[in-house]
Order: C-alpha cells, then structure tokens, then sequence
C-alpha cells in the first residue's frame, strides 16, 4: 500500500542546548513501578486553551513520555489543524536519551499530511507529525510542545485525559475573555471539579493508571476520564459563533447547515419518479430510494470548514450528478429523494462506534462523527427500526452510508446510542432502537457421517440473519468470497482438527436480510477411539462456536455484551457396528446474561443434537466478571461435552 506524500515544513525550533525548563523538570520525576507489559509512561500531558474575544481558540498542548520497554512502541508528537479556519504557531519536540545529549527535531523531521483515514477519503483537515527513531532506550525521554490557534463554529470542546497509557498528571485549562462563563460536564471520573481563578478553569488528575485492554469491554470513550466544555458570553453574541445550550438549540442551529441542501429539483424529482415507478406502499418506495442512494460512492470530502465546521453537505443535485458523497451526503440524497416521493425525513447525527460516547449532559454537536437519516411512516409500515417520536411521529432509522444493512436494520454499532435529530426547533436528543438477540441470530444445521475409524463427512448450512448476514454480505460485495473461505475453514479447523473443505457456497437474500452459506467437509479425525470399542464424539463441535471468551484474571473494566443468537442442530449418523452407550444430560441455563439449552439424544442409528444461546443486551460491573465468565464456561462445556459409542 503506497503512502501519501509527505509535505516538509520549516519550523523555528529550539537548538539541541536549549531544551526547555519544563521538559528537564518533567524528564527528572520519579516514575512508579508498572507491568512489564506498559511500554510508556505519559510524565506530563497538558492542555491550555485560551479564548479570545471574538471567540477564536488558541491552544497549547505540551507532553512528555518516558520509555520503559524497548522496541514496544514509539511515542509521537501529533498536531491535527484545519488550514481555512486555524494555523499551526509553534511545532517543536526534543529527546533526552539516559546517556548523552539531549536534542531536539530539525525541520526535516517534521511532516504535514493529510488527516484522512484512508485514500478513499479527503479531509481538508491536516495533522503534523514528529516520530523519533524505533529502536529509543528504556529510560528515554520525549517530550513535544504546538500553539495553534481555531476558529470554531460551536464554543465548546472536548478533552481526554489519557490513552491507555499510564499518566503521572494530566491537566487541562480553560481561559476565557472578561464576562464569559463556562459549563462542564465530566466523564468516567467522579468528583473531579475545576479550580477557578478569574476567566481561567482548571481540571487536573494526576496517578492515572494503566488502562489494559479487556475483551468484551465498553469502547474507549466510555472509560477513559474526559471533559467536555461549553462557553458562552452572558448577556451578548460573538459573530459566527454559537453557544449551545441545550439539544433543541443545537438541532436549531444544525438544521440551518443541513436544510439547504436537501432541496427537491428537476433532476431529484426525475430520479425519485424512476426510482419509485409502479410502487404504491411507502415501505417499498423507502426500499428502492434507499438501495440507490447506498450505490452512491462514499468518498468522505469536507466542505465549508471555516463557517459550517464540516457540517455542511454538498447540495442533493451535486451529489446525484457527481455520484459521490459522504455521509452527511448520502443523507441529504435520500431526503430529497423521498421528500420528492412524498416521503419526509430529516438527517440524525449519531457516533458511529460507541453506544455510550455521547452524553445528554453535554449538548454539543461535537459529539458525532456519522449522519444517518429519521424517515417519517404511516402506521401501514412495520418494521424493527421503527421509533416513536412525539413531535414528529413514528420515524424508521436508516443508515444510506452502509452499504449492506437494508432498511429495518441499523448497523450494531448505531444501536441504542443517544443521537440528535436534525429537525430545527422540533428536533431533540433521541435514543437509537436495539434489536432484540432473535434478530441477529446464526442458525446452523449439520448433516454428518461417522465412519468406525472416527474419520467424518457431513454438509454444513449456516443461515445468519440482521448485523451477522450484514458484515458477511459487505466481505462478499467487495468481491473476497476466497477470504470467507480461508476463514470458514480455519475456524472449522480450529473446533474440528485437520480437515478439507470440498464445497463451499454462499448466498445473499437482501430482501429477508439473510446470508447462506453451504459447505461439504471431510474431518480426517472427530471421534477418539478408546480400548479398540469405544468411539468419543462430540456433536457441538459441528455447531458454531459462541465466541466469548474470559481469561482468569483480575477485571477493571465492566463487561459489555451485544443482543445476539445462536441455534445449532447436528443429525449425526453412527456407524453401523456401534451403539449409542452415553448421551450427556440436557443442559439448561438462565440468568442476567443470556440464556442456553442443550440436548442430545438417540435416534435409531442417530445422534441428534440441538443447542440454542440468547445473549442479553448487558453492561455488567467489573464485579460481576466471575459470574458472567461462569455462565460462558458452561455454554462452552455442554458444547463439547462427549457421546460414549460402543462397539457391538
């Protein structure tokens, strides 16, 4: 994969024997014992954001990292700016080594390239960057200080006090201009309060621990301490910037940037025509709108950065005439598609990622990164994403950027977040349906053959339906139907041992939201023979495997699990010169997490084996790891648990 090129600029930095007093106090502070796993240390990491009169921000951030693992990870210094509303002031980084002398980053170590994620996007925004070398020695110092300066469309902002990375203190401040005043509201972290001298207001933490990763453990944002700040003059209004107060301002406000552009023309009118020709119920002309629209290209391509924040979309017409958009895009085509139907709707902005990343506490549009569409239906269309809202009515929930979640789901990453509805004075912070587990189900069959020297075939028939057909179908869309393969049959070989894969095939049903697999295996070893007469097997092993998995250990962070369902059945053939001696005894299970049910049992010269696992939409406390690691370890048990066979 090529890398994007790279653009040198020259910056005014410190000579090698100037390194800054603060950095030399910081680098000498003592650092704390940690795991052998934590390769940084975070010595120092502060934030001061100043607020000018006419409501531009100039911020300071200054870090310094000390190296404990070598080769582990490399610290870096990043500056990301928006080059029509905002510069970069200062941009410099030092190193200290344990031995020798410090130095600091000439010009040529400094580079500016685009913010993008991927060369599928553009993003005006840009992100200046200083990596040191590798291969740095424990013990290593780097520190970094950026000025840079904003213009803001929204007075507010966000700060994170850590990454995972262990911090010794991290402080952000916030300086606002003589008869200004802010509000707060803090996340993941109790009692932190500011400390306020005149316009300044200053939260500080210090001993943050590390944050180890922990499978089945919210995201990020929803552990990590972090801030978000609104401010506003009392009493007065600065030109092109808006205080938000509350959801319904912040509604109000994006509404102007959003409305515009959703404008029915000509061209949106002729396209709806054809699109919707010969459809009378509304469910099926959302379904036609919305498959076209998700056709379009997505390339991400900010616009109006320096008055509309990158909440401005292009024009419905240019969209549909260029056939390309991001998701603000795609959401404008539909509406005006639909509205030329007939059909209202209105765009939602959500975080796409992150169930409990947005806050009702916190009314900022800052908060979202995604935009999705609310679509208003008769009481005549039914379907599982369908939301009661009182000021507008019932609206189906739609995301036109995904690209294989039809109308009726939503992707699992979108489900049950706070999002904000776009509906001027009329819109409101609302909550996302969460589809219940039976939606998003796996349903396997297995039709198998047990030979007496344990060797078996058998045809295998998956069936996923809602968000686990949705990530298969986009796999396959993008044309690597030889990858579903290669990890159908490494999971297979993973529960069965060695193993070939003689067929293998997939089909897509949209329209039910259901995605087919079929495959005929040869398993070259699946039951053990024990004393020349006994034949152990294990039906579940045909089934699909659930997944969740607990490691003994300490936990710190809670538990997070997703609404889902599996339904397994087995129909295996014994061979003729055995009989069934043992059969396990059924299994049933019921609790806070989930539910499960298993059973085995003889049937003439077969062994039929059904096991069903619904697991409940839960957040459980760290406190509970033990209880919710009990309940897998038992799913997981009766999965494998063992039929005796016994030769005649």
């Amino acid at each position: 994969m090529r890398l994007p090129a790279l653009a040198l600029l020259a910056v005014s930095l410190a000579a090698a024997d100037e390194i800054p007093g603060w950095v030399r106090e910081v680098a000498g502070r003592q650092v704390p014992s940690y795991p052998a796993k934590v390769a940084l240390v975070t010595l120092l990491s502060e934030t001061s954001v100043t607020v000018e009169a006419d409501g531009r921000q100039i911020r300071r951030e200054r870090e310094a990292v000390k190296v404990l693992q070598r080769g582990r990870r490399v610290p870096a210094a990043e500056c990301f700016y928006n080059p029509k509303s905002g510069r970069v002031r200062e941009f410099a980084a030092w190193l200290l080594p344990p031995s020798g002398k410090p130095t600091s980053f000439g010009k040529n170590a400094i580079v500016d390239q685009s913010a993008a994620a991927s060369f599928e996007e553009y993003d005006e925004g840009r992100l200046r960057l200083i990596q040191p070398a590798a291969d740095l020695q424990p013990g290593t110092v780097f520190a970094w200080e950026a000025v840079d300066e904003e213009k803001p469309v929204y007075a507010d902002y966000e700060h994170v006090f850590q990454e995972r990375d262990p911090v010794l203190l991290s402080r952000f401040s916030l300086s606002l201009p003589p008869g200004w005043v802010a509000s707060a509201a803090v996340f993941n972290h109790d009692g932190l309060q500011p400390q306020v001298s005149g316009g300044t207001y200053t939260w500080e933490l210090r001993e943050l621990p590390w944050m180890e990763p922990e499978t089945h453990s919210p995201a990020f944002y929803s552990v990590v301490p972090r801030l978000g700040v609104n401010y506003y003059p009392e009493g007065a209004s600065v030109q092109g910037l808006r205080p938000v107060k509350s959801w319904r301002r912040a509604s109000s406000w994006s509404a102007g940037f959003a409305d515009p552009a959703a404008a029915v023309t000509p061209a949106i009118a002729a396209k709806a025509a054809e699109l919707t020709s010969g459809l009378a119920a509304e469910l099926d002309k959302i379904r036609a709108i919305a498959a076209f629209v998700q056709k379009t290209n997505y390339v991400a391509v900010e616009i109006n950065l320096a008055h509309g924040g990158g909440y401005t979309p292009h024009s419905a017409d240019q969209v549909l005439a260029r056939n390309y958009g991001d998701c603000k895009d795609k959401a404008t085509l539909m509406r005006a598609l639909l509205r030329a139907a007939g059909i209202e709707a209105w765009p939602v902005a959500i975080f796409h990622g992150d169930r409990q990343y947005v806050r009702p506490e916190w009314p900022s549009p800052s908060q979202f990164n995604h935009m999705i569409v609310a679509v208003r239906v008769s009481a005549d269309t039914k379907a599982p994403t369908v939301v009661d809202y009182p000021k507008l009515g019932r609206l189906l929930i739609f995301d036109p950027t995904d690209p294989s979640t039809p109308v009726g789901d939503l992707p699992e990453r979108e489900q049950g977040n706070h999002a904000l509805l776009v509906a001027a004075d009329n819109g409101d912070l609302i909550t996302m349906p969460l589809l219940p587990p039976e939606l998003n189900r796996i349903e396997s069959t297995a039709q198998a053959k047990l030979n007496p020297d344990g060797s078996l075939s058998a045809d295998l028939e998956r069936h996923y339906f809602g968000q686990p057909a949705s990530n298969l179908r986009y796999t396959n869309t993008l044309g690597e139907h030889d990858e579903l393969r290669r990890d159908l049959q490494d999971a297979l070989s993973y529960r069965l041992g060695g193993l070939t894969l003689n067929q293998f095939d997939v089909t897509d049903h949209l329209a039910e939201d259901r995605f087919d697999m079929k495959m005929d295996v040869s398993v070259r070893q699946f039951g053990q023979i024990l004393q020349n007469r006994l034949l152990m097997v294990s039906p579940g092993a045909l089934g699909r495997r659930h997944g969740y998995e607990f490691p003994s250990k300490p936990r710190q962070f809670p538990i997070e699990l997703r609404a889902e369902a599996y339904h397994d059945s087995v129909s295996l053939e014994v061979p003729a010169q055995f009989k069934v001696d043992e059969l396990p005894d059924p299994v049933r299970l019921a609790g806070p997490y989930g539910s499960y049910s298993a059973e085995w049992k003889a049937d003439g010269s077969r062994v039929r084996f059904e096991q069903s696992l619904e697991v409940n939409d839960t957040m459980a406390p760290a406190t509970d790891y033990a209880k919710v690691r009990q309940f897998f370890e038992k799913v997981e048990s009766a999965q494998n648990s063992s039929v005796v066979l016994v030769k005649e």
